[in-house]
């Protein structure tokens, strides 16, 4: 009976300190949010200018005639003075703009002029670095943003503002830009993550992270959970969190990628009222448990995190798992694989907008996998990209993937199209995956729903 009475007290008394302090804390935490929106528009005008304005300087280089007709020139003049003239109208941008990495790639010669003159000639057979050139000339588009590791200086994390360079006729004449430093770009945002307890993040469409103040994220890390969001460029969408948290999206796009605020702490003020209330529902559990159930026999359950090489969606081995697997450089370490199948979901945007985009993923994954059986492995690349490993050769995987693609098309009302390579030995992981995605580009070029071989 004194146990039950004094239960009782203890479970009033807590209640009594719930019901003052959870309204307070619940305040802090609207004081958090509304203060997150007021930063957050602040965030999107200040990295909109920071990587807008170097994007119309590029379209301004792109389309400067003078430029157009040097490259035109380029083959009849000398190697050192068409270094120099290139070197001389780079400078005069870094001069007056003050970006360092301004850079021109001819179509024709591949060479890559920067300030300094001829830094190299663009060859991905020598250099995996080098394959994103073909990739975007093969895109189609005039403008992409790379984020990427600058050879040139030191290796350093930069966002590549890519555009093409097209005559009057709309010939190819090569490609120009400017980088913008990533360190620019976290000094920028790292001040309001440390104030405000924020973390701020850009993602592209896939969500994968592009810039962020953790380097490590970088070209690495997945917000994926934002991307449903489903976020306009006119606004931020809110969306709750658990214990009071919040996230911010809104999409960039001139930029085609997504700014993403995620508050980490509710600050000095808020931080100990939670870990109070937390500390008093762990106390009245704990009463209640030991009042209730000591001496029984309680199933103990043991929770697991998700393992960080997997993808909690699928289930399949994700990019980490390829790192840690065949190291930093990414070289096959057995000769097991014979060819490299790379596929996507045709128009995928619309897809998940229209429907369960994560049910659709899971069934496309199970029916590739009856085309694998054991035969290779399977990766999530990003969102609605995946890489398989096979261990027949790329004319045997292309049969098995045509069947693959009309079976798609008729079991789920969707399609895909498909990269199919032998894998060479003496390139990289990265420059044989990227062989097959130029493969796959073609088949969306035609109008998706197909398999295209390497020949």
């Amino acid at each position: 009976m004194i146990k039950k009475i004094i239960l009782a007290v203890l479970v009033v008394a807590s209640a009594a300190f719930l019901s003052i302090l959870t309204p307070l804390v619940l305040r802090s935490y609207q004081r958090d949010a509304e203060d997150g929106k007021l930063l957050a528009n602040h965030l999107y005008d200040s990295l909109l200018a920071s990587i807008g304005r170097p994007i119309v300087i590029s379209q301004c280089m792109a389309s400067d005639t003078l430029l157009i007709e040097a490259l035109k020139a380029e083959e009849s003049i000398p190697e050192s003075e068409m270094s120099d003239k290139l070197a001389a109208y780079l400078s005069s941008y870094r001069d007056k703009f003050g970006y360092i990495a301004g850079y021109i790639i001819s179509a024709k010669t591949k060479k890559y002029y920067t300030p300094k003159g001829i830094t190299k000639v663009i060859n991905p057979q020598r250099d995996p670095y080098d394959s994103w050139f073909q990739l975007f000339v093969d895109s189609g588009v005039n403008l992409m943003l790379d984020t990427d590791r600058d050879e040139v200086f030191d290796y350093r994390w930069t966002v590549f503002i890519n555009v093409r360079i097209n005559d009057a006729d709309g010939n190819l004449m090569g490609v120009c830009g400017v980088g913008v430093f990533m360190d620019e770009l976290q000094e920028l945002i790292s001040k309001a993550e440390s104030e405000y307890y924020l973390k701020i993040s850009l993602i592209d469409k896939a969500g994968l992270v592009q810039v962020d103040t953790d380097t490590t994220n970088i070209e690495n890390a997945y917000i994926s959970e934002a991307i449903s969001d489903k976020a306009s460029d006119e606004e931020f969408t809110y969306t709750e969190r658990s214990f009071g948290g919040f996230r911010l999206t809104r999409y960039m796009k001139d930029l085609e990628w997504y700014l993403v605020i995620q508050n980490i702490g509710r600050g000095k003020r808020t931080t100990g009222m939670t870990f109070f209330l937390v500390g008093i529902y762990i106390f009245l559990l704990g009463i209640l448990f030991v009042n209730f159930y000591v001496g029984k026999n309680v199933q103990a359950y043991r929770f697991e995190n998700a393992d960080c090489n997997e993808d909690l969606l699928t289930g399949l081995p994700n990019r980490n798992y390829v790192k840690d697997s065949f190291g930093e450089l990414g070289i096959f370490n057995t000769t097991r694989y014979k060819s490299l199948v790379m596929f996507d979901i045709d128009r995928f945007k619309v897809v998940n907008e229209t429907r369960d985009g994560d049910s659709i993923i899971v069934d496309v994954v199970q029916k590739a996998k009856k085309i694998i059986g054991d035969k290779g492995i399977m990766f999530r690349w990003s969102g609605d990209e995946f890489v398989i490993f096979f261990e027949v050769r790329a004319d045997e995987a292309e049969i098995k993937f045509k069947d693959f693609c009309a079976d798609i098309k008729e079991a789920l009302d969707i399609s895909v199209s498909v990269g199919v390579v032998d894998i060479d030995l003496s390139q990289s992981i990265k420059m044989n995956y990227h062989r097959a995605v130029q493969m796959c580009y073609a088949v969306k070029a035609a109008g998706g729903n197909g398999v295209k071989r390497e020949t």
